[in-house]
C-alpha cells in the first residue's frame, strides 16, 4: 500500500462496530469513521468535545454490524450566555462593520474567556483577522463573527473557512436593532450541525440541517 494511504488511514481509521460485543468509544483525541448496521458514522474527540453522528444511513442492504446512537458531549456543559452577550455588545458598537471574537476554554482551569482578535481589515460584508496564540492548555471552542445590519446566516465563504475544523461557529446579525438574530452550528470536519441557543447558553445539537436563526438579548 502507498505510504500516503497508510498515513491517511492511520489519521482517520475505519472501525466496524461489533454486533454482539461491546462498543468502545474513542478515547484519544482525533476522529474515525464507524461502519454500523445502518450506515456510516463519524466519531470525534477533542479535549472539549465528544461527538458521534451519522453521515450516511441505509436499511436496504443487511450489514453484519452493530448500531450506535447519536451523542454530543461538551466538557464544560454549555457555553455561558454572558460571553455571547459581551460579544453582542461589542458587535453593536462596531456596527455596521463586521467583527470577530473567540470563546476559548482552558482544560486546566475549566474556565472560558472571550478573546477579541487582531483585525487586518473589516467592512460591512467582510472581516479578516490574525489567529491569536493560545496557551498550551487552551482551545478554541466558539468562533464568532457579526453581520452588522444583515441577518445572521452562514455564507458559502463561512462554509469554506469552517471546513476541516472542529469548533462551534456563531453569527450575530441585525446588530442595529434591539434584538439581534443568531445562527450557531457545530463544525465537524465539513459536517455542519445546528445548535440551539437558549436562556442558559449554547446547548446540544438538533437535527442534521440548518434551522432558522433564533433570537436572544
Amino acid at each position: 500500500m502507498d505510504a500516503r494511504d497508510i498515513a491517511l488511514q492511520q489519521s482517520a481509521p475505519v472501525v466496524t462496530v461489533p454486533r454482539y460485543g461491546g462498543f468502545t468509544p474513542l478515547t484519544e483525541n482525533g476522529h474515525r469513521f464507524l461502519v454500523t448496521g445502518d450506515g456510516l458514522w463519524l466519531e470525534a474527540r477533542r479535549p472539549w468535545l465528544y461527538l458521534r453522528v451519522p453521515l450516511v444511513r441505509q436499511k436496504a442492504v443487511p450489514m453484519p454490524y452493530g448500531c450506535v446512537g447519536r451523542e454530543l458531549s461538551l466538557s464544560f456543559g454549555t457555553i455561558p450566555r454572558s460571553l455571547v452577550v459581551d460579544f453582542y455588545r461589542y458587535a453593536v458598537d462596531r456596527c455596521p462593520q463586521e467583527c470577530v471574537g473567540w470563546i476559548v476554554w482552558s482544560a486546566t482551569t475549566s474556565e472560558m474567556r472571550l478573546v477579541f482578535l487582531g483585525e487586518v481589515s473589516s467592512g460591512c460584508s467582510h472581516v479578516r483577522y490574525t489567529r491569536p496564540v493560545l496557551g498550551d492548555d487552551e482551545h478554541l471552542v466558539v468562533d464568532l463573527h457579526s453581520h452588522g445590519h444583515l441577518s445572521a446566516f452562514f455564507s458559502t465563504e463561512d462554509d469554506r473557512d469552517d471546513r476541516g475544523e472542529f469548533k462551534i461557529a456563531g453569527v450575530l446579525g441585525n446588530c442595529d436593532r434591539g434584538q439581534c438574530s443568531t445562527a450557531f452550528r457545530l463544525c465537524a470536519n465539513g459536517l455542519f450541525l445546528p445548535l440551539a441557543f437558549d436562556s442558559t447558553g449554547l446547548t446540544g445539537y438538533i437535527g442534521g440541517c440548518d434551522g432558522d436563526p433564533s433570537t436572544f438579548c
